[in-house]
């Protein structure tokens, strides 16, 4: 039996002037899930979030949370979504147990009951044994964490993420869907958003892509896999310091035609028609002194499934 709808999105569209960054968009989250929405930049995945917090009004299109409107009950919809920004919206100078007390008193907690939360919430991120230190003193993971623990105090249903690993390492994004992963076991419905293929495949239980503001696929990966199948070589990796850009430009041209070479910060995204090919290309990567900290190989050919509904959406306007 499917599990009940958290979040709900019907026919929503938005406008920025004349721009319309959202068109028709229908999207729902059950609870005990974790969505991945999916997009490059500037396809309409902060704007679809913003919208489901409540913070943007849709132009059209009706966005519910546990059949809650944002219009007909504000204070019922804002208490049952917790947002997680791309930057860390938590405060040096306090200790992380400060920070979570100043939220809490937001949210309309206090006395014991808002003690106990917040001992529980630090505990629920692994978080315990740093809640008297100050948050100057946290690595960027942690304060990814402790984001994610300001977002979790008043335990809503709807926890929304914007690219919450952009400036993670490997350990720590891992760390952290590790901890996405047990909140949406605990019955959290989990929309989170990132342009990164490997990462939606991997964390995502379905992925939602958007392309110019419009939901072009959706479903599970495997469904997705099944529906176009191609074969494709793909290598992601993390960079132990991203190369200078003149370095950049001369592996390019050796690489030759058919290789495609991402770097995005110091995330990698190499592609290449054969395995064989890909692995000329990484040894060609590797010569030039390119140094990887991790890498990894899909296991299926997601990729270039969502990049072949791209193509399409571009085609048809």
């Amino acid at each position: 039996m499917p599990l009940p709808v958290a979040l709900s999105l019907v026919d929503v569209t938005v406008r920025y002037a004349e721009r319309v960054a959202l068109e028709s968009v229908s999207l729902d989250v059950r609870r005990g899930e974790i969505v991945g929405l999916l997009g490059p930049n500037g396809s309409g995945k902060s704007t679809t979030l913003a919208v489901a917090a409540g913070i943007l009004e849709p132009a059209c299109g009706v966005v519910t949370v546990e059949g809650r409107t944002r219009e007909a009950d504000p204070g019922a919809f804002a208490i049952r979504v917790g947002l997680v920004p791309q930057e860390p919206a938590v405060y040096d100078e306090l200790t992380a147990a400060q920070n979570l007390t100043f939220f809490g008193e937001l949210y309309g907690l206090c006395g014991s009951d808002l003690r106990r939360r917040v001992s529980q919430t630090l505990a629920r991120v692994k978080l315990s044994d740093r809640a008297q230190h100050r948050v100057s003193t946290f690595s960027g993971g942690m304060k990814q964490r402790l984001n994610l623990a300001a977002a979790l105090l008043h335990d809503p249903p709807v926890l929304l993420l914007d690219e919450p690993t952009a400036s993670l390492d490997p350990a720590s994004r891992d760390a952290l869907f590790a901890d996405l992963t047990r909140f949406r076991d605990d019955g959290h419905a989990i929309l989170l958003t990132t342009h990164h293929i490997d990462e939606a495949e991997s964390g995502c239980d379905r992925i939602a892509v958007l392309e110019k503001g419009k939901l072009v696929a959706s479903g599970a990966p495997s469904e997705l896999l099944r529906a176009k199948s191609t074969e494709r070589a793909v290598l992601y990796g993390h960079l132990r310091s991203r190369p200078p850009k003149y370095l950049e430009r001369a592996i390019r041209r050796r690489l030759g035609a058919g290789v495609e070479l991402e770097i995005t910060g110091r995330r990698l995204r190499l592609a290449a028609d054969t395995s064989e090919r890909l692995g000329e290309a990484l040894a060609t990567l590797l010569a030039e002194g390119i140094e990887l900290e991790a890498c990894r190989t899909p296991a299926g050919t997601l990729e270039r499934v969502l990049r072949a509904e791209e193509c399409g959406a571009g085609e048809h306007p």
